[in-house]
């Protein structure tokens, strides 16, 4: 049975960012990211990206998206630019600003608390420095850095709010 899972921030090929903030070289992060992608996701599979595929990459995003399995859904984020959206449409990937998903909105940078009125919770990335006790109890980080560089199970996130 196909499962659902969110990710975010995964920033393939960014030197400084890897370097800066997972304190390892580009190439490093990118093979882990896709080796833990590829151990957790089957091809039936459906995955969110919430924004931040690449940064200044956009030409070998399809290289990128190609090595990961199941069935990729993009929410642009603050670095999806037009060319990375356009390389993204040529590969057949849906991509959007913002997604309603069971009752949850989910965005790349969070979305302001009044804004929260009408859902369970916001799951998003963006936030790199920050962990997740710094935000509300209505918020959900997927930023790739949080999660060892794994996508994370939408159950396990429905855990989170239920709790």
């Amino acid at each position: 049975m196909s499962k659902v899972f969110f990710t975010s921030d995964l920033h393939f090929g960014h030197q400084n960012l890897c370097k800066c903030v997972r304190n390892m070289g580009a190439e490093e992060s990118d093979e882990l990211i896709i080796k833990n992608w590829n151990k957790t996701i089957t091809k039936n599979d459906k995955v969110y990206i919430l924004g931040d595929i690449t940064v200044g990459n956009h030409k070998t995003i399809a290289d990128y998206l190609k090595q990961l399995k199941g069935n990729i859904v993009i929410v642009g984020g603050n670095h999806d630019n037009l060319k990375c959206c356009q390389e993204i449409t040529k590969c057949g990937i849906p991509i959007m600003g913002v997604l309603e998903y069971k009752g949850f909105i989910c965005t790349h940078i969070p979305i302001h608390p009044m804004e929260l009125e009408r859902y369970i919770g916001n799951i998003h990335g963006h936030l790199h420095i920050a962990n997740q006790e710094v935000l509300p109890e209505q918020y959900y980080n997927v930023n790739t850095e949080f999660h060892n560089y794994t996508p994370v199970l939408f159950e396990d996130i429905v855990k989170y709010f239920t709790k």
